[in-house]
C-alpha cells in the first residue's frame, strides 16, 4: 500500500528553483520517486492559489504542473473544517492555539489536512517552523484528541 504524504511547497520550490540550494539534490531525488506514482499525493487547493499570486509566473508555473500532474487527491480548506466540526473541535480555537505557539497559518493548514486525511507524512524541508517543533504539534494535536502526525524531510522515507 503507498504512503499518504502532503508535500510541502518548499520541497518542490528548492527542487526546481535555478539557484544553488544545498537540499536541491535531496528535493529532486524525492520528486523523482513521486512522478513514479510511489506515493499518493495529497494537496490543499489553496496552495495552487498561493501560486497564482507569484511574481515569479515561471517558478509558479513549474511547481503548479508538478502538483497537478502528481496530486492524487485535492483537499479544499472546508473539508477540514468539516472534519474538525465533526469531531466536535472549533477550527479557530486549535487555529488559535497553534498560532500562539509559533505555528505559521499555512503550515497549519498542512498539519490539519495531514490529521484530516489520515496522512502517513507530512514532507518539508523546513526545520525552524516545522520539523523542530513537530513535538509541540503533536502535543496540541494530542490536547485535542486528534491523530498525531509525522514529519519528515524527503530522504527520511
Amino acid at each position: 500500500m503507498k504512503k499518504k504524504i502532503i508535500i510541502d511547497l518548499d520541497v518542490v520550490t528548492i527542487g526546481v528553483w535555478k539557484k544553488a540550494d544545498p537540499r536541491k539534490e535531496e528535493s529532486l531525488k524525492f520528486m523523482t520517486r513521486v512522478k513514479a506514482k510511489e506515493f499518493e499525493v495529497i494537496m490543499l487547493s489553496s496552495t495552487l492559489n498561493l501560486l497564482d499570486k507569484w511574481k515569479y509566473t515561471e517558478l509558479s508555473k513549474v511547481i503548479r504542473d508538478f502538483y497537478v500532474e502528481n496530486t492524487d487527491l485535492f483537499l479544499d480548506e472546508i473539508e477540514i473544517f468539516e472534519f474538525l466540526n465533526k469531531q466536535k473541535i472549533n477550527s479557530a480555537v486549535i487555529i488559535d492555539t497553534l498560532l500562539k505557539k509559533g505555528i505559521k497559518r499555512e503550515d497549519i493548514l498542512l498539519i490539519l489536512a495531514c490529521v484530516t486525511t489520515n496522512a502517513d507524512y507530512l514532507v518539508t524541508l523546513n526545520r525552524r517552523h516545522l520539523k523542530n517543533n513537530a513535538d509541540l504539534i503533536n502535543s496540541v494535536l494530542t490536547y485535542y484528541k486528534l491523530r498525531r502526525i509525522k514529519v519528515v524531510h524527503p530522504n527520511e522515507i
